[in-house]
């Protein structure tokens, strides 16, 4: 950790995200409560969130833009577009105007796949690849810290000056995130690109082309996209373990998220450390088995049992996105990071949204403490899933450049610790790998069948 800090880039780098992200955070919930205020709708309200995750279908095209243009310039500039898109909410004071405040909204959510995909792509300018575990560990822990915070913050500004101060204060946040990004002295010439130029279906569908031929990345992705649809039901069964279990007001949720956030905190900060000895696949599973101990308890009707589930939830959380997310940079080529980054945002947007919409029935349909053994059963499942994947066992993770070519998807494989996966793959080699560089590297051909 001290390490990155060493770093000129890195130090103003942090600078600039730690403020802009307070903006951010700040901003999100209190438009919601904004949008309340001037339309006394709570359905109307709940349209910001909507409108934020819609935005997500769109990352795909938002990958493109990210692996065609320059990524600094395109950060800065989608920066820079967002925040006069926030400052033009100054002129909104009645009902018939909350539209501008669900466009800004899209486009916050369409901003943040651009501003993800280019920043994996940067990230190896910023800093040696075996700090990106370090470096994502600390994103966790600031962003949970924020997060216990963040919402007093926005409250505050909209309850004593209105939603224009809002406004107007998330904008100063772009603004000292661009000064910053300005700051920040690398290359940023355009990235090199792969076959299939002008073709848009293609060009598209790489990144989940892509995912699904890269072993590790495939079974990551499949693995979290069922944990994130169960975990998408607490959306509405923390509400029934609140009122149902415990016979408290759903206010008392916010208990949870407190002590959620707390241990996010102290996850994010030893989820670099522990991946140097384990690996990003095994830290991965070390969250998913944290959830796993501990979300049984929150199906007993008990104040500390619930509160330890809940810490149990927060402390799983942060070795879980830091170990996925750290495994996608370092095993995906920088000319396909944008569409590979696109295509996870979609596929997990997409699922929490479903599990958060099947979440919602099955509450007013199953008693609360049978759906938190499913939803247990599930991680479980996909717990043990991963565990016994050779790919993920493994202690260190490859440093992966732009392979090309038939060999494409052998060069992604570690050359020293997974010999099974070599060996399957070198005995195939002449069918199968040729094809399935074709689907990596030209998307367009005829798929081929993969194996988990």
């Amino acid at each position: 950790m001290r390490e990155l800090f060493k770093l000129r880039n890195y130090r103003i780098y942090f600078l600039g995200s730690t403020v802009d992200s307070i903006g951010d955070m700040a901003f999100w919930l209190a438009a919601a409560i904004w949008v309340k205020e001037l339309t006394g709708s709570t359905a109307a309200s709940g349209l910001c969130f909507f409108f934020m995750t819609a935005a997500m279908v769109l990352s795909p095209l938002a990958g493109i833009l990210v692996d065609r243009l320059p990524r600094k310039r395109l950060l800065m500039a989608t920066n820079a577009t967002l925040a006069l898109l926030i400052l033009s909410l100054v002129t909104v004071d009645r009902a018939n105007q909350v539209w501008l405040i669900y466009t800004v909204m899209f486009f916050y959510g369409l901003s943040n796949s651009i501003l993800v995909g280019a920043f994996a792509g940067l990230k190896e300018r910023l800093m040696p690849k075996e700090l990106f575990g370090d470096a994502s560990g600390i994103s966790q822990a600031v962003n949970q810290g924020m997060r216990l915070f963040t919402p007093a913050i926005g409250l505050s500004v909209l309850a004593a000056f209105g939603g224009h101060a809002l406004a107007v204060m998330d904008a100063a946040s772009f603004g000292f995130g661009l000064v910053c990004w300005s700051l920040i002295k690398i290359d940023d010439s355009k990235p090199v690109r792969s076959g299939n130029r002008g073709n848009w279906r293609a060009e598209t569908t790489a990144g989940f082309h892509y995912l699904f031929a890269t072993p590790v990345l495939r079974q990551l992705t499949l693995a979290l996209s069922v944990g994130v649809f169960a975990i998408g039901f607490y959306e509405t069964l923390g509400i029934a373990i609140v009122t149902v279990g415990l016979h408290h007001s759903p206010t008392y949720v916010g208990v949870m998220v407190t002590a959620m956030g707390v241990t996010g905190l102290i996850g994010g900060l030893l989820s670099g450390g522990l991946m140097k000895r384990i690996g990003a696949g095994m830290l991965t599973v070390a969250g998913l088995a944290a959830m796993v101990i501990g979300m049984p308890f929150f199906a007993i009707p008990n104040n500390f049992a619930v509160i330890f589930a809940a810490c149990m939830l927060g402390l799983g959380l942060g070795p879980v996105i830091v170990g996925s997310g750290t495994a996608l940079q370092l095993y995906t080529p920088n000319e396909l990071m944008g569409r590979v980054s696109g295509a996870d945002n979609l596929i997990g947007a997409g699922m929490q949204a479903i599990g958060i919409g099947v979440g919602a029935w099955l509450v007013s349909v199953v008693y609360y403490r049978d759906l938190v053994y499913l939803t247990v059963a599930i991680l479980a499942v996909v717990t043990v899933f991963l565990a016994t994947r050779p790919a993920q066992r493994k202690a260190n993770l490859p440093q992966v450049d732009a392979p090309a070519g038939p060999n494409a998807v052998l060069a992604l494989v570690p050359q020293a610790d997974d010999t099974e996966i070599r060996e399957n793959l070198e005995s195939t080699r002449g069918a199968w790998v040729e094809h399935t560089a074709d689907r990596v590297f030209n998307p367009g051909a005829s798929s081929a069948g993969t194996s988990v």
